[in-house]
């Protein structure tokens, strides 16, 4: 599937278990920071299956929601893939992820910190900057979030609601 106003093509399945489940893209007045995919179970793909696009598109989106950020076991894992599109240093990208999901965040600070601060190291890692096809992977489960850049393991944040921030 590509992200239409990107370009950016993602592969059908992500993990043994994780299927492609929609794209989009995530802009700053009019550029394309980065183009981003959903994977999740074929349990959270089924979910919405029963409901008809135009009709029941609100209800449709809560129950994705709802069932992609509900781990009924600590292998579940729902996943979002960050494609960069335009170039942004470690510092300004970890703190815009960051930003995002602590808008929707009731746990620790701490916590927070801990994920900005593995997304910058991982940009850090590749030269400071994420540049046009870095890629930031977030697995959400229910111990928490594991971050990697551009396939390398960054570290986990260990906190059950966390994930769910990601999903909001």
């Amino acid at each position: 599937l590509t992200e239409k106003s990107t370009g950016v093509t993602f592969a059908p399945k992500l993990h043994e278990r994780s299927y492609l489940v929609g794209v989009g893209v995530r802009k700053k007045s009019f550029i394309n920071i980065y183009a981003v995919a959903m994977y999740a179970s074929p349990k959270v793909i089924q979910t919405i299956s029963a409901f008809s696009k135009a009709e029941q598109q609100n209800d449709a989106r809560i129950a994705l929601r709802d069932a992609a950020r509900t781990f009924h076991s600590p292998s579940e894992i729902t996943s979002f893939i960050l494609s960069m599109v335009y170039k942004a240093d470690a510092k300004t990208i970890a703190a815009a992820i960051s930003d995002s999901v602590k808008s929707r965040y009731t746990g620790p600070v701490a916590n927070i910190e801990k994920l900005e601060s593995l997304i910058s190291q991982g940009v850090q890692g590749k030269g400071g900057y994420a540049t046009k096809g870095t890629t930031l992977q977030f697995d959400c489960s229910a111990p928490g979030v594991t971050v990697s850049v551009d396939g390398n393991d960054q570290g986990e944040v260990l906190c059950d609601t966390i994930g769910g921030a990601f999903f909001d």
